[in-house]
């Protein structure tokens, strides 16, 4: 079978397309026909090797869409989706090959409103966005800002948490709510808040003026959740505890790779999946998002196409 694989010499990384044998499922795993897998941020991180925990060579992709062809029978045949944990595709194979080795509590059954690209699309930035909002305590009725968004991840708060009953306020360079390069201290929000502040910030970005920013117009009991930081530089936030501890502010962290891929599945099926049947969320459009067959996948690793999914022949 045909897959994108990663190889490390030295410190130097490459990526290309080499035929593998098959592989066969034991117990309690499924054989996925693969067909569509994202190329997201992440992969093209993990192509370059900047994840430590990655051993190689390794087939990439996290997140993937595909047919169930070996394995128990009550799943043969059934069309699934899912995305990574902290194993796949990066010191287990990944999706980005004709076919790929799951286990069968790894995969959620894909909802007939989307199509195998819009399915292979979500994985990580929905359930990254998913995670965050969970780690804020995101309730009805509150304010989420979010740094990033109209970013891969930071859309999918975005619209995440106007489905679970919230109000956003979106910042970025253009098109959002706050223009981050008009209000690099994000002022605006206590406008359009009535002066209260926002209840959340949720930052995608990694910028650390812009994060204290937004921890510095955040109501009181405000909670700020992270997903990032600076991949260059310092990644050291100073920030007024004064301020932090009487307005009883809350800063934490969201590492998607913390979670098992198992863990993963069960928020696509439990969370996903009925905001999609639904019709509370819509399915995503592929805008201009790259439809690439396998053999010219590699112009997403060189930076040649910047969003893309590879899809397969049936």
């Amino acid at each position: 079978m045909k897959s994108l694989r990663v190889h490390k010499e030295g410190g130097a990384t490459s990526v290309s397309i080499e035929d593998l044998p098959q592989p066969k499922p034991s117990t309690g795993q499924v054989l996925v026909k693969i067909r569509a897998s994202a190329v997201q941020p992440s992969d093209v991180l993990n192509s370059k090797g900047v994840f430590a925990n990655t051993t190689f060579p390794r087939t990439l992709g996290r997140d993937f869409a595909g047919t169930v062809v070996e394995g128990p029978s009550n799943l043969i045949g059934k069309d699934v989706f899912g995305t990574s944990g902290p194993t796949f595709s990066f010191t287990e194979d990944g999706a980005q090959a004709e076919y790929a080795l799951l286990s069968v509590d790894a995969i959620a059954l894909k909802p007939k409103q989307l199509s195998f690209e819009q399915a292979a699309l979500l994985g990580t930035p929905f359930t990254t966005a998913n995670l965050t909002l969970k780690r804020a305590n995101a309730v009805p009725g509150e304010t989420v800002l979010v740094l990033g968004a109209t970013g891969a991840v930071g859309s999918w708060v975005m619209k995440l948490a106007q489905a679970y009953g919230c109000k956003t306020i979106g910042v970025g360079r253009h098109g959002t709510d706050i223009d981050s390069t008009v209000d690099p201290t994000l002022s605006t929000a206590n406008g359009l808040t009535g002066g209260k502040g926002p209840d959340i910030a949720i930052d995608t970005v990694g910028d650390l003026n812009l994060t204290r920013a937004a921890i510095e117009v955040l109501a009181p009991l405000g909670r700020l959740c992270t997903i990032t930081a600076p991949r260059s530089g310092s990644t050291e936030l100073a920030v007024d505890v004064t301020s932090l501890y009487r307005r009883q502010i809350s800063l934490v962290g969201c590492n998607s790779l913390a979670y098992s891929q198992s863990d993963m599945a069960r928020m696509l099926t439990q969370d996903l999946v009925p905001l999609i049947e639904s019709g509370k969320l819509q399915a995503p459009e592929l805008g201009n998002t790259a439809r690439l067959p396998l053999d010219e996948a590699l112009e997403a690793y060189s930076g040649s196409v910047k969003k893309a999914v590879i899809v397969f022949d049936e």
